[in-house]
């Protein structure tokens, strides 16, 4: 009887957990999912590296993407979320260039105001160092709508 209270409780836990965060994920759209065709190789803030590809990209949690392409996938987390004013028409992933090392830092989504911001990385503050001159942003559009 003990062990049945015990597994009850826990259900019961995991139950209202989930419950709990049911406003927060539906305010992160977590329904967003599109594609993107990235022609050279690029990192993320969490220092991941991905190869030239198709890639997948949704959003898993409340400050986490997940990144799939064919041969590699992996989670980047976001740091906050930045307010258009009116909905973007195309939506489109921003990578910060320093000479031939490139670093994802934003994400927009098609019809949505909210653009999701990526922070920097030490590799990338480093790149930056190396190259001493401003960054140049590359701008890729998303494939398909994010919804």
């Amino acid at each position: 009887m003990r062990t049945f209270a015990k597994v009850s409780a826990r259900l019961m836990s995991a139950v209202l957990a989930v419950a709990s965060l049911a406003p927060v994920m539906q305010g992160q759209n977590q329904s967003f999912a599109a594609r993107m065709t990235v022609p050279f190789a690029f990192e993320t803030a969490s220092g991941q590296h991905f190869q030239p590809g198709v890639y997948t990209i949704s959003i898993t949690g409340t400050q986490t993407m997940l990144i799939r392409g064919t041969t590699s996938s992996g989670l980047a987390m976001f740091q906050q979320q930045a307010n258009e004013g009116a909905p973007v028409s195309h939506g489109k992933a921003v990578f910060m260039r320093y000479g031939d090392e490139y670093y994802l830092r934003s994400v927009s989504v098609s019809g949505n105001s909210t653009r999701l911001l990526f922070s920097g990385s030490k590799a990338e503050r480093q790149s930056q160092v190396a190259s001493g001159k401003s960054p140049a942003a590359v701008e890729l559009a998303l494939l398909h709508p994010g919804r």
